[in-house]
């Protein structure tokens, strides 16, 4: 005879929620049954036991979000941790002074006493925090006077060490104080039979590192004072106090070095991306959201997801440099020597304060995050990644006419892409087309009909280098390996050409990636680069760094100017002299925007961000956009949205993208200025939409029409 079939418990259990008038899908089951210690199968259980458990459940949720709140801000000593079952484990951190002034103090996280223990127990069971409370401040005192008592002899053994080094660095005192602090500060120690053994382990290496940069010497501190690297490091105060970790995920394309990152920020309770292009803030935000995460995304235009975030997707010149957070992750690393934007890489390099931050990109960015690590004084581990999946250099060149399905063709300049493009076209391919000039939402809907199947070849350039899943992808082909990169036409460098090619024979999709050069004599230079061979060293290893409005504003003022050409002007002059680790971030270009802007009568500070505005700076159309609104702005005016037509060409297309872009990005900083938010929006999209409408129509209309003639001829 067959054994009857159990039900799992959480069954009987839906079917007892239903009862009571709840939704089954709006309650935690499993947890449910794990709070009632049923068996996984077979229990019934009675509708009121049911119910009296989701009341305690309630409850203790209700604590959990007012009471413990203000029992923490009676007693400011007990801290609390709670699961998400909302069950709370409290402690009582104990703060003992190691020096008579009281600059260095050791935090010890204790268990309470049993007295202190069951008046928060009975606080959370008629969820009452005012219940005994001087009876529980008393408690706590207490344990925390005798904690202190029984850990008088570790603490007097540490406090005999620390004048013992204070004794031997002298004169440098006040640096090895400095760097004990931060170090304490970021540590806490847990009461119990190991806590000695714990506090000679930790620390001893700790404060052998303090004495090692007290020994560096007045004189060399001073140095450095002089040529500003110091001044600039500790303006990141909330960063500095952190004495964070720093982590390099070192590796090529295709590693996943920030696929292992992002999964140490889901893992923490707080965390941020900082991304180099809006498009990939996007994709990490939503992905961060699929994971259950209370996400945001912050970028110069646009503010999306929750409130008050545990987590955030943010372009890297948006970067929050003054909360603390757990985790934060600073994708493409080697941007740090981008003249144009390299500014916000030094920027969150030196000032995001994380406790832990994982910077992802190439080699070629290491010796500039060791400087950074070493100037800041903090940690830093590198951790190599190795491609997954091999790439291989085609030895004959690979012209146009033999481009097959899955490859990409990558060129530097919209025109060689166009060029590409309608050959391509014209031999019967479907082609998706990638480049700088098109909005972060066309490249996205390009690469996903490319990933789809739709198109069966992609016209790029440089572009498809970060920030794009280009899943099917098999071959990269350049069509060039010269670029104009805005100052020069020049060399790709080995790091660039690694990153494009880099993209070919994903993992998961391709088992070998390949690269080919429509012209054999670009097969060399990719050959050495993808032999592992050094981008040849910079000749200004300086870091990038722009003005900020605090800087700005004490220059005017001891300039007593309202002229921000001026004020820059002074600042290049001030700051990049002759030693100094600094480099103006594309400073020629803003004093250009400084001249125009000067002539609106204007605050100095809002002047400075109408010369920052994301605009492109080499289209005079554009820049007399630029110039109006700031006219407009000094004259109190609001700025109604742009008026575009659907049937302008693709280049009018793509500038009404951008001005659109500008002007959110401006209503961000003068909402009452720029007001038609919604309208320009609106606008915007429908300029995409005619773009990614006319690249569909022509990566498919010639070869559509080739194809009915050839079946005509038939």
């Amino acid at each position: 005879m067959a054994r009857k079939r159990l039900r799992p418990t959480i069954e009987f259990l839906a079917e007892a929620v239903a009862r009571l008038g709840l939704s089954p899908d709006a309650i935690d089951l499993e947890t449910l049954r794990t709070d009632l210690e049923l068996p996984d199968f077979g229990a019934e259980v009675a509708d009121e036991r049911v119910a009296q458990a989701l009341r305690t459940r309630q409850a203790a949720r209700a604590f959990a979000e007012t009471g413990i709140p203000e029992i923490r801000k009676a007693v400011p000593a007990l801290k609390a941790v709670v699961t998400k079952d909302h069950r709370v484990t409290w402690s009582i951190r104990t703060e003992i002074p190691l020096l008579d002034d009281g600059r260095l103090d050791l935090r010890i996280d204790i268990a309470p006493h049993p007295a202190a223990a069951e008046i928060l127990e009975r606080m959370a069971a008629r969820n009452d925090p005012a219940h005994r409370i001087e009876a529980l401040r008393g408690a706590v005192a207490e344990r925390a006077a005798e904690a202190t008592r029984t850990l008088s002899k570790p603490v007097d053994r540490l406090r005999g060490q620390i004048l013992q080094d204070l004794r031997e660095v002298g004169a440098d005192a006040a640096a090895y104080l400095a760097h004990m602090d931060r170090s304490l500060r970021s540590r806490v120690f847990t009461d119990g039979p190991k806590l000695p053994r714990s506090l000679t382990d930790t620390l001893t290496p700790v404060r052998r590192r303090a004495k090692a940069v007290a020994s560096e010497g007045s004189r060399l501190r001073r140095l450095r004072d002089q040529v500003g690297f110091g001044a600039y490091i500790e303006r990141f105060c909330a960063a500095r106090r952190l004495n964070r970790r720093i982590l390099f995920h070192m590796g090529p394309t295709n590693s996943g070095k920030t696929y292992a990152a992002l999964q140490a920020l889901t893992a923490a309770s707080t965390g941020t991306y900082l991304a180099p292009l809006r498009l990939l803030a996007l994709e990490n935000y939503e992905a961060l959201r699929e994971r259950g995460l209370r996400a945001g995304m912050v970028t110069g235009e646009e503010v999306l997801g929750e409130p008050d975030p545990t987590h955030t997707a943010r372009t890297i010149e948006t970067a929050d440099l003054t909360r603390p957070i757990d985790v934060a992750v600073i994708d493409e690393i080697q941007m740090l020597s981008d003249p144009d934007r390299g500014w916000a890489w030094t920027n969150a390099l030196f000032g995001v304060p994380a406790r832990t931050v994982i910077v992802c990109g190439s080699d070629d960015a290491l010796s500039h995050v060791r400087r950074a690590a070493e100037a800041a004084n903090e940690s830093l581990e590198v951790i190599p990644f190795t491609r997954k999946s091999p790439l291989l250099l085609l030895d004959a060149p690979v012209p146009l006419e033999k481009i097959e399905p899955g490859d990409a063709v990558v060129a530097f300049s919209r025109r060689a892409v166009h060029e590409n493009r309608e050959i391509l076209v014209a031999q019967g391919h479907r082609v998706a087309t990638i480049y700088g000039a098109l909005s972060p939402e066309v490249r996205r809907a390009e690469a996903a009909r490319f990933r789809a199947g739709e198109a069966d070849v992609l016209v790029t350039t440089d572009a498809i280098g970060m920030g794009l899943n280009l899943g099917p992808l098999r071959r990269v082909v350049f069509s060039a390996v010269r670029k104009w990169d805005g100052v020069q036409e020049r060399g790709l460098t080995n790091s660039e050409i690694r990153q494009i090619a880099g993209r070919a024979g994903r993992y998961g999709h391709q088992d070998i990636g390949y690269v080919g050069a429509a012209d054999s004599a670009a097969l060399e230079p990719i050959r050495t680069a993808l032999a592992g061979a050094p981008t040849a060293p910079a000749a200004d290893t300086r870091f990038f760094v722009r003005p900020d409005l605090g800087a700005i504003r004490s220059v005017a003022e001891e300039m007593r100017t309202h002229s921000l050409y001026e004020v820059l002007t002074h600042f290049a002059r001030a700051t990049f002299y002759a030693g100094s680790p600094f480099q103006p971030s594309a400073l020629e270009e803003v004093l250009d925007v400084a001249r125009t802007i000067d002539r609106a009568r204007l605050p100095i500070e809002e002047k400075f961000a109408f010369s920052v505005c994301p605009i492109d700076r080499r289209d005079a159309i554009a820049m007399g956009m630029l110039e109006r609104w700031s006219q407009a702005r000094a004259a109190g005016a609001t700025v109604p949205a742009l008026r575009a037509s659907l049937t302008g060409e693709l280049d009018y297309q793509e500038r009404t993208v951008k001005l659109a872009s500008a002007y959110l990005w401006l209503s961000r900083r003068f909402p009452e200025t720029f007001d038609d938010v919604a309208a320009i929006r609106h606008m915007r999209g429908r300029a995409n939409d005619a773009i990614e409408h006319h690249l569909r129509e022509t990566a498919t209309r010639k070869a559509e029409r080739r194809s009915r003639r050839s079946s005509g001829a038939g």
